[in-house]
């Protein structure tokens, strides 16, 4: 009955009944009896099911299991829905969205300590440069296609500037976008992936001629993720071979645009969507050596750790993913040139070089890039904010 039910109810009424569960306030996840209660605004849907469809499913998990450590009774709300929640009952409000400006302009209790996670690189940051990526593919194809940039609507400018502490998700540039904001404490921690295949068995069977691929693995904004200057550069210099995967078809006026780079290139494979623990995606990783990802603006770029952590790819990135494994090919420019730089470079290299950066690459990202890790690293972040607020 529930199966026919959910196959005949109209698709508008499934996605509000859906977006009405995940809206929901959870209270207190673990049915503890503690003293402290802490309030977690970020996406309660990890704590409904398990998916890899995203890190913050882990990142979520994380969040809850660490403050129940540290003896609170934890709530979880989704960040645009905290309007009709009495903040005045908690000790401890982490995470992002509405819920701050809604404390820090009504707040009945004046020791609640606050912490901001910021997934991304300031908001500043970011808006400016998406915008100004979708206006550089204007300025070549007279279209705006604003729907591929990640523009945050929502600034919650009392995050960033009035809490206790901030979590930066990725290295040292993304907590660095915060510092010139906000004079607090900035803790970096380093983001995770998910490790579904054998990368030591894929280096093994690395086909030939993998010097020659190069694979770019994203979500949504593909202007903002620059697959826009990989299709521009691989549509000219057909001796290469650009493997493309993500939910590209979503962006339609951006297909529409480059719909030659993306479905009529000898040596452009889009795939859509892949799941990561499928063999389709095992044997894309064998056909490449390298992942090239020209983002303007990420927090800790998952989805190149998850090329170099399942197939020990060799990264080709900008700065801006704000990830670095000491080991990696950087690209300067938002250009053609900073493309053809990057991967003229990359295939300069010879048989030994390419092997020896695999390895350094998948050995670094194994160490530093684990969810164990990463689950330390934010623990110890929090306990820092908690236990030294004074002295930050």
């Amino acid at each position: 009955m529930k199966k026919i039910f959910k196959k005949y109810l109209p698709v508008f009424l499934k996605e509000n009944i859906k977006k009405h569960i995940n809206n929901q306030l959870i209270v207190n996840y673990y049915k503890t009896m503690y003293d402290k209660r802490a309030l977690v605004s970020y996406i309660t849907v990890p704590l409904r099911k398990n998916s890899l469809e995203h890190t913050n499913y882990f990142e979520v998990q994380s969040w809850v299991k660490i403050l129940s450590e540290f003896g609170y009774n934890v709530d979880v709300i989704h960040y645009e829905n905290s309007k009709n929640i009495d903040l005045s009952s908690y000790d401890l409000i982490c995470g992002f969205g509405d819920v701050f400006r809604q404390y820090f302009e009504n707040s009945k209790k004046n020791n609640t300590k606050t912490i901001y996670y910021a997934t991304g690189m300031h908001v500043c940051h970011q808006n400016q440069v998406s915008l100004q990526r979708v206006k550089d593919v204007y300025l070549e194809k007279k279209v705006w296609l604003g729907k591929s940039a990640r523009f945050v609507e929502k600034t919650w400018t009392h995050q960033t500037a009035l809490v206790d502490g901030i979590i930066a998700l990725g290295n040292e540039i993304c907590a660095n976008s915060y510092k010139q904001y906000y004079d607090g404490a900035v803790l970096p921690v380093e983001a995770p992936f998910y490790k579904m295949q054998d990368a030591n068995e894929i280096m093994k069977n690395r086909k030939q001629n993998s010097q020659k691929h190069f694979l770019w693995f994203g979500s949504a904004g593909l202007i903002h993720k620059g697959l826009d200057l990989l299709l521009n550069y691989f549509s000219k210099n057909v001796d290469v071979t650009l493997h493309i995967c993500g939910h590209i078809q979503n962006e339609l006026d951006f297909c529409r645009v480059y719909k030659k780079e993306l479905y009529e290139m000898p040596n452009i494979i889009t795939y859509g969507f892949v799941d990561i623990k499928s063999e389709l995606f095992a044997d894309i990783l064998k056909s490449c050596s390298f992942v090239i990802f020209p983002s303007c603006s990420e927090g800790g770029a998952a989805s190149v750790l998850t090329a170099i952590g399942n197939g020990a790819l060799i990264p080709i990135i900008t700065k801006e993913t704000t990830i670095s494994t000491g080991y990696e090919i950087w690209i300067d420019d938002f250009n053609y040139i900073g493309i053809d730089k990057a991967v003229k470079q990359a295939l300069e290299l010879n048989d030994y070089q390419v092997s020896e950066l695999q390895k350094k690459n998948y050995e670094n990202v194994q160490a530093n890039h684990s969810q164990q890790n990463y689950f330390n690293q934010l623990k110890l972040s929090v306990s820092k904010i908690l236990e030294n607020k004074d002295e930050l």
